[in-house]
């Protein structure tokens, strides 16, 4: 929800009403990955992302009806995103067939962006989408399988702010699902979720940070020539937020490319 005073400049000399930014995102997806075998039980797996983020966004009052802010579109647009998001770098280990366990770390090369809290409060235009966090996320994950289902959770977490002030928010994701083969092709559906803390900038609460959501995914695995090819949908099913900001997720497109050495 968006309210005087923090909004706009405008706030000082016009009265405007609290109202609501409904803002959808759809995602597609580009993940290239490289494994390297660090003997029986063990890998470094190197995973390189590109991302396209298309914002939709509309004005609603607090009763749902459409609203035109006086300040224009300075803090959100339609537009659509392009960029390299932060890789990662990691080891998983499997100490036993049934469990595999992971560590690593994110790399800060993808986009961010100056504090867009402060652009907003001069009445600057200002993009509140990134595609990195500026810091390296350390990143622990946990997967049990057993025949043909699998059970796997993974934590990414935000130990300190990047030089624009921003600290991205702790992320834990989790996923339950089975595979099952179709020739040569590997089937997993799965029901995914994840939790998310606030982000903040120098620690100013992030607007659209902190909530929890899940979805149902489906995804193909493929051989080919050396590498696997992974497509794969994802849905939103539920979403819920810390604060009054309404977010959706529309459904999401991926294609991973992996290749083992």
């Amino acid at each position: 929800m968006a309210e005087c005073p923090d909004v706009a400049p405008e706030c000082a000399t016009t009265f405007i009403p609290p109202h609501k930014h409904v803002v959808s995102i759809g995602l597609t997806h580009l993940e290239l990955q490289a494994d390297y075998g660090l003997g029986h039980s063990a890998q470094f797996t190197l995973r390189m992302p590109y991302d396209v983020k298309a914002m939709r966004v509309r004005y609603t009052t607090l009763t749902g009806e459409p609203f035109v802010p006086p300040y224009g579109d300075i803090h959100h647009r339609t537009e659509t995103l392009t960029g390299i998001s932060d890789p990662s770098l990691g080891i998983d280990w499997s100490p036993r067939q049934d469990w595999l366990f992971g560590l690593g770390t994110t790399l800060p090369i993808g986009h961010i962006v100056d504090d867009p809290i402060v652009l907003g409060r001069e009445g600057k235009t200002h993009e509140h989408i990134q595609f990195g966090s500026g810091t390296f996320e350390p990143r622990l994950a946990a997967q049990w399988s057993h025949s043909q289902l699998f059970a796997r959770a993974e934590a990414k977490l935000s130990v300190y702010e990047n030089r624009n002030g921003y600290r991205a928010p702790t992320t834990f994701t989790w996923s339950l699902g089975r595979s099952f083969r179709a020739g040569g092709i590997t089937i997993t559906p799965s029901l995914d979720g994840q939790y998310q803390t606030l982000g903040r900038w120098s620690g100013v609460v992030d607007e659209g940070s902190g909530f929890e959501d899940g979805g149902a995914r489906l995804q193909m695995s493929m051989p080919w020539r050396g590498v696997t090819i992974s497509p794969g949908v994802y849905h939103q099913l539920w979403s819920h937020g810390f604060d009054e900001q309404t977010f959706r997720q529309k459904t999401t497109w991926s294609l991973s490319i992996a290749r083992n050495f």
